[in-house]
C-alpha cells in the first residue's frame, strides 16, 4: 500500500477525482512532516548570478519586396538541423477514482475568490491555511510548511489543479496562477505568499526549492531552457532561477527534493490559456494580392498581459502555442472560405501574401527597443511586426488550415519557414527526414511558395522542426 500511495503524490500533474483516502492523506502528511524536519537544517549556500541578458540576434534586414528582376535560386545551400529542446519526462497519469468515493470530512470548506489575468477564480481555502512567518530562519520556514500542510490544503491542491486544466495552463501560466492565488491570499510580495506558492508547486509535482537572501525568500526553480534576464545559482550543472528577482549575491537554499518524481518546468504552450475576455482596439488586415482575405479582430488584452510578462524563449514556443480561440473564430472561416476551391500550392499561396502584406512591417529595435518575438495573437495587436513574427503565424496558419508539415528555416539575420507539400512543385526545396520541404518565406514581401531571395542562396540555413 505504501508504494502505491508513493507514487499517488509523486506528480500529481492533472486534478484528481479521487475520493478520500485516509491511508493517502496520511501519507502526505507525514512525507511533509519529514521534508519540514529536514529543513530545519542548516541551508547550502551558493552564489547567485546576475541573469543572462536577452540574445540579441544579428539584425535582420527590413522586409524587403520581390525583385522580378532577379532570378529565384533552386537549391539553397547545406542545411544543419537543429535538436528539439528536451521537454522533460511525460508527467504521471492519475489513478482512477475508486467505484464508491468517499468525502473528507471537511469537504465543506469556504471558497476564496482571486483573479488571474483578468479571469476570476475559485478555490476552497479555509482561513485556517493564513499564517504569518516569525522570521526566515530555518525553522520558521519549516513551522510554516507544517503549517501549510494540514488537511485543510488537500482541497486547495485539487482546485488548483482543476484549474490548471480548466484553463489549458502551461507550466509558466501554472506558476503565475499560484503566484496570483497566493499573493492575493497572503499580500503581493510577502514571504508568506512566496513559501505558499512554493509550497504548491512542489506538491504539483514541480522541481522547485526556496532560498533565502537577507530577509527575503525566493522561490527558485530550474527550466527546459534558459530564463533570461532573472538571477540563478547552479548546482551540479543545473541553473535554478529567481523568477521574481535579478540580485547577485549569497543564498542559501534549501536543496532537497520534495518527490521521487520532481518535474523541471517547461516554457513550452500547446494552446494559448484560456483567459477570459477582455477585448483591445479592434485592427483590419487585408491581403494585397487577394483582397477577399479580409478580417478585423480585436485580440484578449488578458491573453497580451500575460504573453507580455512571458520569458524569451526559442522560437518553436511561439509556434507551439498558436492562436487563440478568440483570434481563430474571427480568421479561419475568412480564410477557410478563401483557400476553399483551390489546390494545395495555391492555398498556400494565399494565405502566404495574407501573412506578407496584411501587416505592416518594423524590426524589433524600433518597436521595442530591443529583439523581441511575438505570439500569433500579439502579432494582431502590435502596430508592426518583423520576419520571425510573420515566419510563427505563417507555420500555425499552415498546421492548422493545410494539415501540412512545416518548419522553421534559420538563416543569419532572417526567419523563414519550409513546407512538406503532397502536391508537386518548382522551387527552392531540400531534403529533410526523408522529405521535401520547399521553402516560403512570409518576411520576402510577394515571393510564392518555393521561392528564396538570391541573397540568401549563399547562406547556410539551420532547421527548427516543430
Amino acid at each position: 500500500m505504501a508504494i502505491v500511495v508513493a507514487l499517488l503524490f509523486v506528480a500529481p500533474l492533472k486534478a484528481s477525482n479521487y475520493g478520500y483516502c485516509e491511508d493517502c492523506d496520511e501519507f502526505r502528511r507525514k512525507a511533509n512532516e519529514e521534508y519540514a524536519q529536514s529543513m530545519r537544517e542548516r541551508w547550502e549556500a551558493f552564489n547567485a548570478y546576475k541573469g543572462e541578458p536577452e540574445p540579441v540576434l544579428p539584425e535582420p534586414p527590413q522586409l524587403f519586396e520581390r525583385d522580378k528582376d532577379t532570378p529565384i535560386p533552386k537549391q539553397p545551400n547545406i542545411i544543419t538541423v537543429c535538436p528539439i529542446p528536451s521537454l522533460g519526462p511525460a508527467p504521471m497519469q492519475p489513478k482512477p477514482r475508486p467505484d464508491v468515493p468517499q468525502l473528507p470530512p471537511w469537504a465543506n470548506i469556504p471558497k476564496f475568490s482571486f483573479t488571474c489575468y483578468g479571469t476570476p477564480c475559485e478555490v476552497r481555502l479555509h482561513n485556517k491555511m493564513k499564517f504569518r512567518l516569525q522570521g526566515v530562519s530555518e525553522n520558521a520556514v519549516a513551522d510554516a510548511w507544517l503549517h501549510l500542510s494540514s488537511k485543510w490544503s488537500d482541497a486547495l491542491l485539487e482546485d488548483c489543479l482543476s484549474l490548471k486544466d480548466k484553463m489549458a495552463l502551461g507550466d509558466w501560466a501554472y506558476l503565475c496562477l499560484l503566484r496570483d492565488l497566493s499573493q492575493q491570499y497572503l499580500g503581493k510580495g510577502s514571504n508568506e505568499a512566496t513559501l505558499m506558492m512554493v509550497y504548491l508547486l512542489a506538491q504539483s509535482g514541480y522541481k522547485v526549492r526556496i532560498g533565502q537572501q537577507k530577509n527575503r525568500l525566493i522561490p527558485l526553480l530550474p527550466f527546459d531552457d534558459v530564463i533570461y534576464e532573472r538571477s540563478y545559482i547552479t548546482h551540479k550543472g543545473e541553473s535554478f532561477y529567481a523568477i521574481d528577482k535579478n540580485e547577485e549575491g549569497r543564498v542559501r537554499m534549501f536543496n532537497k527534493a520534495f518527490t521521487r518524481g520532481e518535474r523541471v518546468m517547461s516554457l513550452r504552450m500547446d494552446c494559448p490559456p484560456k483567459f477570459a475576455f477582455k477585448g483591445s482596439e479592434s485592427r483590419s488586415f487585408k491581403a494585397k494580392r487577394y483582397p477577399e482575405l479580409s478580417v478585423t479582430v480585436s485580440p484578449n488584452k488578458n491573453l497580451l498581459d500575460f504573453y507580455e510578462g512571458y520569458p524569451c524563449c526559442m522560437w518553436m514556443n511561439y509556434s507551439w502555442a498558436g492562436l487563440s480561440d478568440d483570434i481563430k473564430d474571427r480568421l479561419y472561416p475568412m480564410l477557410r472560405q478563401g483557400i476553399a476551391e483551390q489546390g494545395q500550392i495555391e492555398a498556400a499561396n494565399c494565405i502566404l501574401n495574407f501573412v506578407q502584406t496584411a501587416f505592416k512591417s518594423r524590426i524589433d529595435p524600433a518597436l521595442f527597443g530591443r529583439e523581441r518575438s511575438l505570439f500569433a495573437d500579439e502579432t494582431f495587436f502590435y502596430p508592426f511586426c518583423d520576419c520571425e513574427d510573420r515566419a510563427i503565424l505563417f507555420s500555425i496558419l499552415v498546421r492548422d488550415l493545410l494539415g501540412l508539415d512545416v518548419v522553421l528555416l534559420y538563416f543569419p539575420g532572417h526567419l523563414a519557414t519550409a513546407v512538406c507539400y503532397t502536391e508537386a512543385l518548382e522551387g527552392t526545396n531540400f531534403v529533410f527526414e526523408g522529405k521535401t520541404y520547399y521553402v516560403c518565406d512570409p518576411g520576402h514581401i510577394g515571393a510564392n511558395v518555393g521561392e528564396l531571395s538570391a541573397r540568401y542562396a549563399k547562406e547556410t540555413s539551420t532547421i527548427y522542426k516543430l
